[in-house]
């Protein structure tokens, strides 16, 4: 075991950069660049996994505890149905040069992974083998399929896909580009987008609200399922990066220079915390009753909400 608080550890758990963070049961699970794939029972104490890819790691997902998925650089995709304790490569595709960046899963058996300069593949078989397509998009600016109008869609950067409660997935991209789909990534409809920057994550809400979120600290709200879009005041011009709505109905986005945004109403207004120090955060998730878990450039860091400005009234 790697405890967090080890000397010894902290070359790995405290400098190395960690790019995602998600919740197995009562796992909690960390991935980042050499492949590095961390486990924990409880936040602190973190065992390395045997992976066979020694790659950076952008994305992991759990369909419950046992059925996971990791994606990251050289189109790689590592699958694990013993809770992740041991790993196996399904898919690479390292001539292509383009970095998966997120992957999400319906199911046991249906799952999309996405990427760079329009990298959109697809599985059926539970993550045995992929096929690379096309999104199927209807381009709601000009009403056209024609392929040579929608070249531009397919060469952007693919950089976030969340399902929403409503039936819902998403897909945000560079260059201002959001996407719909309503029967699970069949048919996409682009989103009229209300800034031409890019967006590195959606958080969906409960019915149709979502937020929106990317560069120079832009933050969008939508209540329509993305047909029309108010901007929020973040107060910072960092990057933001993820973000996480708490067992509670708070929510935390996550961004660059140690910014966390936190919202007391369901995110209609956000206020600022900083936590004095620069550390960039690429994720966040609550793995526990009082333990929220952070990863980004300065390894792992597992808070209390008290510590986050949470702490229960």
């Amino acid at each position: 075991m790697l405890d967090i608080n080890d000397r010894e550890n902290v070359p790995l758990l405290s400098k190395a950069l960690f790019l995602d963070i998600t919740a197995a049961g009562k796992k909690r699970i960390a991935v980042g660049e050499h492949g590095h794939i961390l486990i924990s029972q409880d936040g602190r104490n973190w065992q390395k996994t045997d992976v066979p890819a020694d790659i950076t790691l952008t994305a992991v997902y759990f369909q419950n505890d046992m059925n996971g998925w990791a994606a990251g650089h050289d189109a790689v995709i590592l699958r694990t149905t013993d809770g992740g304790r041991h790993w196996r490569q399904v898919y690479s595709a390292p001539e292509e040069e383009m970095p998966l960046l997120d992957i999400w899963f319906a199911d046991n058996q249906y799952g999309i992974a996405i990427g760079a300069y329009g990298l959109y593949l697809v599985t059926k078989d539970g993550g045995e083998t992929w096929q690379r397509q096309k999104m199927n998009i209807v381009n709601a600016d000009s009403n056209t399929d024609d392929p040579d109008d929608l070249t531009e869609f397919y060469e952007l950067h693919l950089n976030n896909i969340a399902y929403s409660n409503s039936g819902k997935l998403y897909i945000v991209a560079e260059a201002g580009r959001l996407y719909r789909s309503d029967d699970l990534g069949t048919i996409w409809q682009e989103l009229p987008s209300p800034y031409i920057g890019s967006f590195f994550g959606v958080l969906p809400l409960e019915n149709e609200s979502l937020l929106v979120y990317g560069l120079r600290g832009h933050l969008y709200r939508s209540d329509d399922a993305g047909n029309n879009w108010v901007e929020i005041e973040t107060h910072t011009r960092e990057l933001l990066t993820d973000g996480f709505q708490l067992r509670d109905g708070r929510i935390i986005l996550t961004g660059m220079g140690g910014v966390l945004l936190i919202s007391d109403d369901h995110g209609v207004s956000f206020k600022i915390n900083e936590l004095g120090q620069r550390h960039g955060y690429a994720a966040i998730k609550e793995t526990g009753k009082d333990e929220i878990i952070t990863v980004g450039d300065y390894g792992i860091e597992t808070w209390t909400k008290q510590q986050l400005g949470l702490a229960d009234d």
